[in-house]
């Protein structure tokens, strides 16, 4: 019965060392990552993302405690175990850090550097180890100077970031020189933690030397397992012995340790308190020639020095090599070889390598420029005009503004620096509100916006287009601002252009000449037919001034120019402060012939009432280059404030049947009066949708900017500066910050966005690429041909009309016989021959 028991005992212990030298084999049989099908990332970190963290260890600890996330990646059988790649690139861009990760759990990688760095931005990139690199290479390892329990210095023990020493080692890699570093990682269970306590055990207990080495107890410890199977138990079975019983070692007593041994075991204890890691640490070098590349390898290799100390571990390099095809091979399949790696836990692996923070103050990291926001989980998708995909964690989700609800109703306003962006949201928006059918105009002040619009018309909508280019000279449009049909709304006209007015006279605007300009378009108002021409005329010739003041109605007006004026004429110093202002800027706009031919022509062409009731395209070309800056904006802000005035003419009509008209103005604060608060918040009702963008807070008085914050249900902004991230950070706090809002990207946004009534939290998004050239129409010249035969009259035609007027005389004798034939006229129901309409029916109609 012994012998059989001691057969089977045999059995047993033969079966579990075969056992333990089958899975010691298939663990050292690891595939490559290139055999997973793998990915690799590029991870960039804020540089302040711990900037509120006072201690000096936020930055290692998060990597820490994913480490320690990435523990769970474990798998019983270690032949099907993964590893993950952790990686350094030094180049003449900059330091960057990756990680190179089996497609299959990038999913579970990515969600853990995310729960650790919130603020990581991580994409997609090409593998570094394809690119070309200098011929002079050289590359090794990392491996530990002693056993394996045996910890190096950890962060803990450091008054800097530990990885500062290796940045800076790696940033002086000049242009055509590059430095990779390799930190491959593969977690490993429990036991390997068995020798290390046993070794504790057996200097505190005083069992054997304290001199004994780890190797030394596991050549004993494996010695005696030799001795047990292929020895003793032989020989008891032939002989039939029974084992002899155990007989404990007689023990030496407890040794006291000194402080130094004490302190090592606790280094030794902490090491193997925490979970493993297998970890191979690979470094590549490239340069122009030998001597610069020995100088980076030193350098690289001094800087992980740092790690040592004299009584426990270190990491030393080893296996060096300078085969250029094997070491980009190799660095591209990140092949872990077991009989190169060092056994480390978290807190070792963490101190080598983590994402960088504020204490790392190297140059020419690659840290992200600007945060990202996570989107509304109600983000409009559908039914919407696009301008724009989320990048919040690189989820590229396409977005706009909804169309089927009021949400475009509570308009749109862009702001930031030239060349950031708006243009090109703006491009995308009115394309699409074009091809939907939709009524849409556009006011550019640089004339690029709209002759990208006029190539993209679609053919079905080249008659829709209404083109207002005052630089076409050859067949000006027709746009007379003093034309009111309906004699209740001439104040809300006054005023509106009043404010125009306003905005470009600048300091020279006063009260009074406020009042003197308010007179003079009222007047021209109350007398059918005019146009601004007659401004300037009704100051400097008396005699047509007497001619218009008899044919007024209003009897306040017409006290104003009996009295009044008469007795301020009195005062040659007072009306020659007065009227100075009023003869140079609005005499010097008119002279220019683009404007003249344009606003001076009695009978507008160009019917705005009919554009946004019919969706009509309005395209509004004021090239600064063109027709002059001072030109354009008073055109612009004109033209703004008589499309207001056309738009509250809509509250005769039932709400169901106003079409929005979407409004798009670039540089509005050119065309921006104090009034356009009131555009902001009445026009919503009329279904008059604006669609604002400038450059700079600064630019915008503090009433339109009150108004914009007020009234505007979508905000979006674009790159800024220090100022007006000062202004903007509130409302976009807390999700940004100022530092945020100066640092993003080019072509990248952050918007508060409209969604079902509600303005969502603001958020990070990327605006979508314009249609490209090979998509064009290219139905430009067709636009611009039915326009002119639509719109514009020979231009030949229209000065022949105002110099005719310019130089008719007018006086009161001519306006009561007028009035005498008016009356006999309607006697006989007769219509009447007006002096200022027609000379003769038969000659060129002169009231132009």
């Amino acid at each position: 019965m012994e012998r059989t028991v001691l057969v089977f005992t045999a059995i047993l212990i033969g079966a579990a060392v075969a056992f333990v030298v089958f899975k010691l084999l298939k663990k050292r049989r690891l595939p490559s990552l290139v055999e997973f099908d793998n990915i690799t990332l590029h991870i960039r970190v804020p540089k302040m993302q711990f900037e509120k963290h006072t201690e000096l260890q936020a930055a290692p600890l998060a990597a820490e405690q994913l480490f320690s996330s990435l523990h769970g990646l474990l798998r019983e059988d270690a032949g099907e175990q993964e590893h993950v790649s952790f990686e350094i690139a030094a180049t003449k861009d900059g330091i960057s850090f990756y990680c190179t990760v089996p497609k299959h759990i990038r999913g579970f990688v990515e969600s853990q550097i995310y729960a650790q760095y919130p603020d990581a931005q991580i994409t997609e990139s090409g593998d570094f180890a394809d690119s070309s690199v200098p011929s002079f290479s050289r590359s090794g390892h990392f491996i530990l100077s002693k056993d394996l329990m045996f910890p190096i210095k950890t962060f803990r023990d450091f008054e800097v970031d530990p990885l500062a020493a290796i940045t800076s080692a790696l940033s002086n890699v000049a242009d055509k020189e590059e430095v990779w570093l390799q930190f491959l990682v593969r977690p490993i269970p429990d036991g390997w933690q068995e020798a290390g306590y046993d070794y504790i055990k057996i200097i505190t207990e005083g069992t054997k030397a304290v001199t004994l080495s780890l190797k030394e107890i596991i050549k004993d410890a494996f010695s005696e397992i030799l001795s047990i199977v292929f020895v003793e138990v032989p020989k008891r079975v032939v002989a039939n012995e029974p084992p002899p019983l155990p007989v404990p070692k007689p023990l030496s007593g407890a040794p006291k340790l000194s402080s130094d041994k004490e302190l090592e075991l606790e280094a030794i204890g902490n090491k193997l308190s925490k979970m493993g890691f297998e970890v191979e640490i690979k470094i590549a070098a490239f340069a122009q020639d030998r001597d610069r590349l020995e100088n980076i390898i030193r350098g690289v290799t001094a800087s992980f020095r740092q790690f040592s100390t004299s009584s426990l571990n270190s990491l030393k390099s080893a296996d060096w090599g300078d085969d250029l095809m094997k070491i980009k091979d190799d660095f591209k399949k990140r092949t872990l070889h077991t009989d190169k790696i060092a056994l480390l836990n978290t807190e070792e692996l963490a101190s080598i390598f983590h994402l960088p923070s504020s204490k790392v103050d190297t140059p020419n990291i690659s840290w992200t420029l600007a945060s990202r926001g996570e989107p509304p989980l109600n983000l409009p998708t559908e039914n919407c005009t696009y301008f724009g995909v989320t990048t919040f964690r690189d989820k590229k989700v396409k977005f706009g503004i909804r169309n089927d609800n009021a949400d475009r109703d509570r308009h749109m306003y862009l702001v930031g620096k030239t060349g950031t962006g708006k243009s090109t949201i703006f491009k995308n928006m009115i394309i699409q509100d074009m091809r939907k059918g939709f009524g849409v105009g556009v006011i550019d002040p640089h004339g690029e916006l709209v002759d990208f619009v006029l190539n993209n018309v679609s053919d079905d909508r080249v008659e829709d287009v209404v083109l207002f280019d005052p630089s076409d000279y050859q067949y000006p449009v027709s746009l007379n601002m003093l034309e009111c049909a309906d004699p209740s709304q001439k104040n809300l006209m006054a005023s509106g252009l009043l404010a125009a007015f306003s905005k470009q006279f600048g300091y020279s605007w006063g009260p009074r000449l406020e009042y003197l300009l308010n007179n003079a378009i009222l007047t021209m108002l109350d007398v059918p037919g005019t146009t601004m021409l007659g401004i300037t005329r009704l100051f400097a010739d008396k005699n047509y001034q007497n001619y218009i003041v008899h044919k007024v109605k209003d009897p306040i007006i017409k006290e104003y120019w009996n009295k009044e004026f008469r007795d301020m004429k009195g005062n040659q110093s007072l009306i020659t402060e007065s009227l100075s202002p009023i003869q140079n800027k609005v005499g010097r706009f008119l002279s220019a012939s683009t404007m003249r031919n344009i606003l001076g022509q009695r009978n507008s062409t160009i019917n705005l009432q009919d554009i946004m009731n019919n969706k009509k395209i309005l395209l509004v070309n004021l090239s600064k280059g063109k027709i002059g800056e001072d030109n354009a904006y008073l055109l612009g802000s004109l033209l703004v404030s008589r499309l207001f005035f056309e738009v509250v003419q809509r509250v005769n009509m039932p709400e169901e049947e106003r079409q929005p008209f979407y409004l798009y103005i670039d540089e509005f604060q050119n065309f921006a009066s104090d009034s356009f608060a009131d555009i902001l918040s009445e026009a919503r009702k009329y279904r008059f949708v604006l669609h604002l963008t400038h450059q700079y807070t600064a630019q915008l008085s503090e009433p339109i900017q009150n108004a914009i914050f007020g009234n505007v249900g979508t905000i979006v902004a674009l790159t800024l500066g220090a100022q007006d991230a000062a202004v903007l950070a509130p409302e976009f706090a807390p999700v940004f910050e100022e530092n945020d809002l100066i640092t993003l990207e080019k072509f990248h946004f952050y918007v508060k966005l409209m969604i079902d009534a509600m303005t969502s939290a603001p958020f990070s998004g990327a605006s979508l690429p314009p249609p490209s050239k090979e998509e064009y129409t290219n139905n430009k010249d067709k636009v611009i041909d039915a326009s002119r035969r639509k719109y514009g009259t020979n231009y030949l035609e229209v000065e022949a009309k105002i110099k005719a007027w310019i130089e008719r005389p007018f006086d009161l004798g001519m306006a009561i016989a007028e009035e005498h034939r008016e009356k006999k006229a309607m006697e006989t129901q007769q219509p009447a021959e007006e002096g200022e309409i027609r000379l003769n029916p038969k000659r060129l109609d002169t009231r132009v």
